[in-house]
């Protein structure tokens, strides 16, 4: 709510410095000469206070525009001077600045979170390591009679291991509700987050903390330009480390009996699956095919990588030969000079080199826009697909844009509306319900092809009546889906499996 005020105060500002020229009655407050000036100083706080908001970026360019449209008449006001050069710009300039107003103002409101936002804490446990890693655990949400809300996963079961890494840009903003959609359908989830890594993260009292505009903007180049340029490419590789180091970190430390991560009594911890957005979702397939990772975790049953590019294997032309020693000096300096040109220009990702071959099964999710890119954004994950040893299958719900397997269109609607999918849903989805299912419904198959494998039952008969099967349950998304599959199968109907 306080966002929007803050919008419409600096709405308000703008308006005054728009309509000015047009009303007598205010050519003689000199004051109203700031307004822009107000305005800007109020978007430009917005940032830092709420976080990253794309939809109020037109507002702020507008805001600046209008600033250096009337620089003349700030001097003349903090000179003391008389001026009115603002009546001066014209009704052309008047009307154009009002029609660009108002497309800016439609933006900003049309596209504003419809709530603040606030993280679920029902069933939800939270775990600060060394301050710098926060780890939320969701375990099973009892009523006041102490039994479970959800059918779906009763107390006496043992409930498979979720891990799941969040994107960088929204965090847990946009993948808490997957997180308890995850754990209706019977996984315990541990969600990992870093401090001052993610945008944003929170601290100890729940409250967010937002990366200053050097850092957004390093996480911004790495993932708006790192399948792009090779200068962005590195960090996007950065952010592929830093959450394959995050993940074996907690892998390693849930394998010691003295852990300080504590999951829920019922949660079974040899049987463990991981999943990951962007560069988390790629980390994780690239350890997906790292066959001494599977030996030392064999609880790991199956990797779902979400919109995850596979930036580490892009590459661009290598330098070329260092050019013969020039015969002068002004020769050598002009040489020299044009390398430094070359050196300063943005070098540009020209090829894919070796790509993963997973030895774990995995599910690439990603927006339908797959089926006809090709190239480019998905190019990694199609030769991933290819080459993969194991089950592997590339899943995306029709119309699903890149933003869409989380809450992002809820909390940053602007992003589902500007990188669409390719086809129109003709719905509106509830998008973490259907992430959730999806991966739900391949942790269900993976186990399955698995058992198919080993030609031991799907359900297995287990000695001790006591012990209960898998709480895991198999959910129709009800929505078209699309599914490519690579790798070795043991059990037909891909298409029909990842259905109820």
């Amino acid at each position: 709510m306080e966002l929007i005020v803050l919008e419409c105060f600096a709405a308000f500002f703008l308006f005054l410095s728009i309509i000015r020229p047009l009303i007598r009655g205010l050519w003689k407050l000199p004051g109203l000469t700031v307004c822009p000036l107000l305005a800007l100083g109020i978007i430009i706080g917005i940032f830092p206070a709420y976080g990253f908001r794309p939809e109020c970026i037109p507002l702020l360019l507008f805001a600046l525009f209008l600033v250096i449209a009337n620089i003349s008449d700030f001097f003349a006001l903090f000179f003391s001077l008389h001026s009115d050069s603002y009546r001066d710009k014209g009704l052309l300039f008047t009307l154009g600045s009002a029609a660009a107003f108002v497309f800016t103002l439609w933006i900003t409101f049309h596209f504003a979170p419809p709530m603040d936002v606030e993280l679920g804490t029902e069933g939800v446990s939270t775990i600060f390591y060394q301050e710098d890693l926060h780890l939320r655990v969701y375990g099973p949400v009892k009523n006041a009679e102490n039994a479970p809300i959800s059918p779906m996963n009763p107390v006496d079961t043992k409930a498979p291991l979720l891990i799941l890494v969040p994107p960088a840009a929204g965090s847990f903003i946009v993948s808490d509700e997957v997180c308890m959609a995850l754990r209706d359908l019977g996984f315990t989830v541990l969600a990992c987050s870093r401090v001052n890594f993610d945008s944003p993260s929170f601290d100890r009292n729940g409250q967010p903390i937002r990366l200053n505009a050097p850092g957004l903007f390093r996480l911004g180049n790495a993932l708006g330009r790192g399948l792009t340029y090779t200068k962005a490419n590195a960090g996007g590789r950065e952010l592929e480390r830093i959450r394959k180091q995050d993940i074996l970190f907690i892998l390693q430390e849930l394998s010691r009996n003295n852990s300080v991560i504590r999951l829920p009594g019922n949660t079974d911890k040899n049987m463990i699956f991981l999943a990951g957005y962007g560069a988390g979702g790629a980390a994780l397939t690239y350890l997906a095919s790292e066959e001494s990772f599977s030996a030392t975790f064999p609880q790991v049953q199956g990797i779902i990588a979400i919109e995850a590019p596979l930036l580490s294997s892009l590459e661009g032309d290598p330098p070329p030969e260092p050019p013969p020693p020039a015969p002068d000096p002004i020769s050598a300096f002009f040489r020299q000079l044009g390398i430094l040109i070359r050196r300063l220009a943005p070098q540009k990702i020209t090829h894919i080199t070796e790509t993963p071959r997973p030895v774990l099964p995995v599910m690439f999710i990603v927006s339908d826009r797959v089926i006809t890119e090709r190239t480019g954004r998905y190019a990694t994950i199609l030769q991933t697909l290819r080459s993969s040893k194991t089950t592997t299958l590339i899943a995306s719900i029709h119309g699903a844009g890149p933003f869409d397997y989380s809450a992002s269109p809820k909390h940053y609607p602007i992003y589902s509306s500007l990188f669409r999918g390719a086809g129109q849903s003709g719905q509106n989805h509830n998008w973490p319900e259907l992430t959730a299912s999806l991966i739900t419904n391949f942790a269900i198959l993976a186990l399955d092809n698995s058992a198919a494998l080993r030609q031991i039952p799907a359900e297995p008969e287990f000695p001790d009546e006591n012990t209960p099967p898998i709480p895991l349950t198999k959910t129709s998304l009800g929505a078209a889906i699309y599914v490519e599959q690579g790798g070795v199968w043991h059990i037909p109907g891909v298409q029909t499996i990842l259905q109820q």
